[in-house]
């Protein structure tokens, strides 16, 4: 099973693979930049709410002392405590996405890929699940593993359809089809890209293709 069935996420350093660039190291670093202030962004974020839910449960405190002859209060139901055990771990799925990213960044992409997918699999209902899937197919993009990497960008779009990451997904699908050879099915993806979302950048690369 390819790799990145294992869940349904480093630009490439060819990032531009048969389009003239200008200066595609410095157009790779900067994405890079930006797509990882984004994703800090998101982490901030959804610790910052995980923190007013810990909050907010511990609120409570303990139950008060019962008088003497009450009935004593039923123990706390276990659906109970283990919400709040999961909520005490809201820095795990932080560490998790940039253990994962920084492998990445070392140029240690099986690793990466693993663990992006390990992060998929974890926690599919965080904001980070699309961008995680996405790296995984940059990572097998970088390795010129172009098939799994079409489907791993593929499953950007189809798993999380409203995920920031399914323009520049798109893009990369397209030029994974491309090397393939599957002109066709490129064409296609870029016309679905561009119907989409025509006012993203990665439309307006998708425009600038041979």
């Amino acid at each position: 099973m390819s790799r990145w069935r294992i869940a349904a996420a480093l630009t490439a350093p060819f990032w531009f693979v048969g389009c003239a660039a200008v200066n595609p190291a410095m157009d790779d670093v900067s994405r890079r930049v930006d797509y990882l202030r984004q994703d800090v962004e998101k982490l901030t974020a959804q610790q910052k709410e995980l923190a007013e839910e810990i909050r907010r449960l511990a609120a409570g405190g303990t139950a008060p002392a019962s008088a003497p002859g009450a009935t004593p209060a039923p123990p706390e139901a276990p659906a109970a405590r283990a919400r709040v055990d999961v909520q005490d771990l809201s820095s795990a799925p932080a560490d998790q996405y940039r253990s994962a990213f920084a492998l990445m960044e070392e140029g240690r992409y099986a690793e990466a890929e693993r663990a992006f997918a390990a992060f998929v699999a974890a926690y599919p209902q965080s904001d980070l699940a699309d961008n995680a899937q996405y790296w995984i197919g940059e990572c097998l993009y970088t390795e010129k593993n172009f098939k799994d990497a079409r489907d791993a960008f593929k499953g950007v779009s189809d798993h999380f359809p409203f995920g920031n990451k399914v323009p520049d997904a798109l893009y990369k699908q397209a030029l994974c089809e491309r090397q393939l050879g599957e002109t066709e099915a490129a064409a296609k993806t870029l016309a679905r890209l561009r119907e989409f979302f025509p006012e993203s950048e990665a439309a307006a690369k998708a425009g600038a293709l041979p």
